[in-house]
């Protein structure tokens, strides 16, 4: 009844890839999709990646550029 569980330990990553299942050891891939991947499928069209670079890189250029707006020219 008065039973103390073991806290749980975070489960070790996973060495395989997301895609097909090979061991890849120390040559793995992490995507920022947040899964591991082989040389094969490391690239984002080759494991049909869900996460949005097109987005990320127009947020990315629209916060570093800021809009500048001059004053206007007063003509004489």
């Amino acid at each position: 009844q008065n039973e103390e569980k073991a806290p749980e330990l975070p489960k070790p990553k996973k060495n395989r890839c997301f895609m097909c299942r090979k061991k890849v050891g120390l040559t793995g891939f992490d995507c920022r999709c947040g899964n591991l991947f082989c040389g094969l499928h490391r690239y984002s069209d080759k494991h049909n990646c869900p996460y949005d670079y097109k987005a990320e890189a127009a947020a990315k250029i629209r916060k570093e550029n800021p809009v500048v707006v001059a004053e206007k020219i007063q003509r004489i």
